[in-house]
């Protein structure tokens, strides 16, 4: 379990990272970020975008080395992974850009029921009011016989 939460939060951190990336390009280039009219033109540019954004989270997973298959705890790769060292960077970043990019909605989603929950507790300790707590009272004295 705790292989698969360390999977989920390097996998996350790629997603927000390339996520934010593309977002600074398409504000800056009008060919990736503009909404077009025609819905075919829409729909290329779109694929643009997720192309883009695989490409951003595959660069960003070879700089910073992350193994996916060792994550995921799948050996099948030790083999070319030491006979083809730069053959296994290249799929385990292809395979990092397209978990990151194809797993996006289901990421997305889990960051936004975590943002919301966040939010949810900022809120109820915002309305919270400091009460002291009710004493409960025994009925002995202290003293036993």
């Amino acid at each position: 379990m705790d292989d698969l939460s360390r999977f989920f939060a390097v996998i996350g951190a790629v997603f927000a990272a390339a996520k934010g990336i593309t977002d600074q390009f398409k504000a800056r280039w009008p060919w990736l970020g503009e909404p077009l009219d025609n819905p075919q033109a829409e729909k290329k540019r779109e694929l643009r975008v997720i192309i883009f954004n695989a490409i951003i989270a595959a660069i960003l997973a070879g700089m910073a080395s992350i193994d996916v298959f060792a994550l995921l705890g799948l050996n099948v790769f030790a083999d070319l992974k030491a006979a083809y060292p730069a053959l296994y960077l290249l799929i385990n970043m292809a395979t990092v850009g397209l978990l990151s990019t194809f797993g996006s909605p289901f990421l997305h989603e889990i960051l936004t029921i975590l943002i919301e929950f966040k939010e949810h507790l900022r809120l109820r300790n915002r309305q919270a009011t400091l009460q002291p707590l009710p004493v409960k009272k025994s009925g002995t004295s202290g003293v036993e016989k």
